[in-house]
């Protein structure tokens, strides 16, 4: 029980082996000594605290592998002593041993000492074969700098002329200055500009120094590989929200301390690499939609989506996380898609909901939290890492959608091979876009097989980890429903909120009219300036509905009323608020262009009239009056009979000349009778008539 191990003479602190042992006695070896052969002990001193102490094991054996040079040295070691081993006891006996080890000598190329080191060895290093292995990891002073050398070290230049320099401590200081503070500081600049750099240095070191006589790339990037630590290099180059983000380890899982389905849902959301058309003309590109994921951290269901065309804020998050706490079924069928609510059953609100830090600001933020009582918890900055399960979602989103639609983002700075934009080739309208999610997401929730889900031990060995297996089974045996929540209130109260203004025209929000009963009947649109109504209300809407937006008349949780788009702005009716506000930008553009030509022809019209009222002044100059003023103003009335007389003779006479180019066929009424009725044109002396005198 005591043979192999290790034991420290107290009194000389030398160490000693158990190389033998039986019954009362044992043979030990100095391992410090390398002349020392066995010696016997008695086992009682060997256990006498006061005289030995056993140790750890102060061997570590190299690691050999198969077919190395190691190995080879190690079994060409163990045969020169493996016949002296078949006598191990006898070994023991100096006499002795010095016939077996003549026999040996016989039977073997090896010299005596090389027969006596490896038997020592054999017996100090622990008896096995690998104690013959040679220590090749120490050789070479690994990691120990060689600066103090006569002669510079590595093979001789071939096509380069000179020889070189030695890398001595100044120079290891010129390379760890250029390192330190010109390679580490900016992640643009490689190992190239940094030697050039620590060249700079070297040559105003050393001014004598000429092309053959300067550090070389080589002697470089071996002192920076020997020297630097990938790991701290990566750190140090790399910005600290980039390395959190993308670089630094990650050491646990989502699933962990989520104990269930509502335990913590994360959002986050992405702009597709595709570019979409706009329903109202699909010549028009309107850019790239943004998606907001809501998923499940337990089960991985993405249990709320937004898909549309603002930018990604919290006011467009909520619109996620409204759909999320609602029935799927209605939501999916305003697409034509019919489901039923075990295929999407995620309803009710959850325990935690991960966001950026930007995502959580806001009215809608204090609703989530004092109103539904939901804990907000915040990601670090670009840390995506922190919602490793639904940045996951956003990937396999794209990998679904990209080879099927045109007008998918390329590289080659925007543009293909042949110089064909992209853009061009967008085929999709939102709406068509929003089907394709919507089908992606029904069938990553059913089909889709989540890959090294990490099962808690509780979990059953045939459970599926597909999302609405892991989502049923969770609400079964962990954490029940979800809290219901009434969802119009909840839906109202987390829309994005903006600024109408009210007039006698009715309440008018982004270019477009509404109407509402209760302004209706407190009297908000009469036409009166006895009328008291306020210039600004506070309201809320979908964006992607213009036909209802919600006044807010109060701070409560559910007050609201509701406005309706009005007759006077239907041509916005059935639209999402960007097609109306590109629709609206367009009438715009469209009266301008309108305007800059009244504009430009205004001037024309202006001369026209005044070159009209000059010649009608030089006519009048021509023709002197003898009347006086009061004659003149008598005579207006009769003045006007007589120029209405000419008037309507004028039309006489142009009605009879076209009478005489063109005859009308008479008009024969179909049923007899005898009233004197007349179907041809009436005089025209008729419709000029008046009581005028």
């Amino acid at each position: 029980m005591y043979l192999n191990q290790v034991y420290l003479d107290n009194l000389t602190q030398h160490r000693y082996r158990v190389v033998w042992e039986h019954l009362d006695s044992c043979m030990l070896i100095d391992i410090n000594d390398e002349s020392a052969w066995p010696i016997q002990f008695d086992i009682d001193d060997l256990l006498n605290p006061e005289q030995f102490s056993l140790i750890s094991e102060p061997f570590v054996l190299p690691s050999v592998e198969i077919g190395s040079v190691s190995a080879e040295r190690r079994d060409e070691a163990y045969r020169a002593i493996s016949h002296l081993l078949d006598n191990y006891t006898l070994l023991f006996d100096k006499a002795t041993r010095n016939k077996l080890i003549r026999e040996q000598l016989e039977k073997t190329d090896k010299p005596r000492i090389y027969i006596l080191r490896q038997l020592r060895r054999y017996w100090k290093r622990g008896m096995a074969p690998d104690a013959l292995a040679p220590d090749y990891e120490k050789c070479g002073g690994a990691g120990t700098p060689r600066r103090n050398v006569k002669n510079k070290l590595g093979r001789k230049r071939k096509n380069a002329d000179g020889e070189g320099i030695i890398i001595t401590d100044e120079v290891a200081d010129l390379f760890r200055l250029a390192i330190d503070g010109f390679y580490l500081k900016n992640e643009k600049v490689n190992l190239k500009d940094a030697k050039d750099r620590a060249v700079g240095f070297y040559k105003s070191r050393y001014p004598k120094a000429d092309k053959t006589s300067i550090p070389t790339l080589s002697q470089f990037k071996y002192f920076y590989k020997t020297n630097y630590q990938t790991t701290h290099v990566l750190k140090a180059r790399t910005p600290q929200i980039q390395f959190n983000k993308d670089t630094s380890p990650l050491t646990s899982t989502s699933a962990y301390l989520n104990f269930g389905p509502g335990a913590r849902y994360e959002i986050d959301a992405t702009i597709v690499d595709l570019y979409l058309v706009s329903g109202l003309d699909r010549n028009r590109i309107i850019g790239r939609p943004v998606i907001y994921y809501v998923k499940d951290v337990f089960s991985r269901m993405v249990v709320g989506l937004y898909v549309g065309l603002e930018n990604p804020s919290w006011a467009t998050a909520t619109m996620a996380l409204a759909n999320a706490f609602s029935d799927k079924v209605a939501y999916c069928q305003q697409f034509g898609i019919e489901i039923d609510s075990s295929m999407w059953p995620s309803i009710g609100i959850p325990a935690t909901i991960t966001a950026d830090r930007g995502e959580m600001l806001g009215r809608q933020a204090d609703v989530l939290v004092n109103r539904l009582g939901i804990s907000l918890t915040n990601t670090r900055a670009y840390r995506g890492s922190d919602k490793g399960v639904v940045e996951r979602a956003f990937k396999e989103m794209h990998a679904h959608i990209k080879p099927y639609a045109q007008g998918v983002v390329e590289p080659l700075n925007g543009k293909k091979r042949i110089g064909h934009r992209y853009e061009l080739d967008a085929e999709l309208t939102l709406t068509a876009f929003t089907k394709i999610v919507i089908h992606h997401v029904i069938n990553h929730n059913t089909t889709h097989v989540v890959k090294e889900y990490d099962f808690a031990p509780d979990m059953p060995t045939d459970l599926a980890s597909k999302p609405i297996d892991l989502w049923y089974w969770g609400v079964k045996n962990r954490t029940g429903k979800l809290r219901v929540v009434d969802e119009k209130l909840a839906f109202i109260n987390m829309l994005p909120q903006g600024k109408a203004t009210v007039s006698v025209t009715g309440i008018k929000f982004n270019g477009m009219s509404y109407t509402c009963s209760e302004a209706m009947q407190i009297g908000w649109f009469h036409r009166s300036k006895s009328v008291t109504r306020p210039e600004f209300v506070d309201i809320s809407y979908d964006p992607r509905n213009t036909n209802v937006i919600y006044l807010r008349p109060d701070t409560r949780f559910d007050s609201y009323w509701v406005c309706l788009l009005s007759d006077k702005s239907r041509r916005y009716r059935d639209m999402t608020f960007a097609e109306a506000k590109l629709l609206l930008s367009q009438a715009k553009k469209t009266e301008a262009t309108n305007q800059q030509q009244e504009d430009f022809e205004a001037p024309d019209l202006q001369q026209e009239i005044m070159q009209i009222v000059k010649q009608e002044r030089d006519k009048k100059a021509q023709f002197p009056s003898s009347q006086t003023n009061t004659e003149k103003l008598r005579g207006i009335r009769e003045n006007r009979n007589a120029e209405k007389e000419l008037e309507r003779q004028k039309g006489r006479d142009e009605l009879s000349d076209k009478s005489k180019k063109q005859e009308l066929a008479p008009v024969v009424p179909i049923r007899s009778s005898d009233s004197d009725e007349s179907f041809d044109f009436p005089d025209l002396d008729s419709f000029l008539e008046d009581d005028d005198e």
